[in-house]
């Protein structure tokens, strides 16, 4: 009697299902990753504008009303891959997504806002991602635009849960 090995087609079968079980799982935590890494761009954006703002509110005691009081160009003129535009806006800033961005990131803003110890000009700036809340005793200023959904910024934008 002639024995032959290898898998029956069932088995076979079995095995491509649990494959397209495990991508189909895969797929769109992936596309989430993707998007969340695009948004980077935005923060590192903001990294060199925070400086500005920051730069300003020492020297001032007061956040600038916008752009040109910032000193950074024009929101048209500050343009990325990921990027169209920013705008500071009586200290906040708020940075708009578009260009090669995920079609589901087009036209979103992300809003960085400072935050300073309530009756104490001179403390330390903090500055807000997102969603996140100012922590008791300090004060956030300026509106916090962002309606990007939760799922692609990074943990500490997302504020309370």
């Amino acid at each position: 009697m002639k024995y032959t090995t290898g898998f029956t087609l069932i088995e076979l079968m079995i095995v491509v299902s649990i494959i397209g079980i495990l991508a189909s799982v895969a797929l769109p935590a992936y596309q989430v990753y993707v998007q969340r890494s695009e948004v980077v761009e935005a923060l590192s954006m903001a990294g060199t504008i925070r400086e500005n703002i920051t730069r300003y509110y020492v020297e001032h005691l007061e956040f600038p009303l916008n752009n040109e009081m910032a000193g950074i160009p024009k929101p048209n003129y500050i343009i990325g891959n990921r990027i169209t535009g920013v705008v500071v806006e009586s200290g906040a800033i708020h940075v708009t997504l578009g260009n090669k961005a995920s079609k589901p990131l087009q036209g979103k803003v992300l809003s960085f806002r400072p935050a300073v110890v309530k009756e104490s000009p001179k403390s330390p700036i903090a500055w807000l991602c997102g969603y996140d809340e100012a922590v008791t005793g300090m004060e956030a200023i300026g509106n916090n635009k962002t309606d990007l959904a939760k799922e692609f910024l990074p943990s500490v934008c997302r504020g309370k849960y």
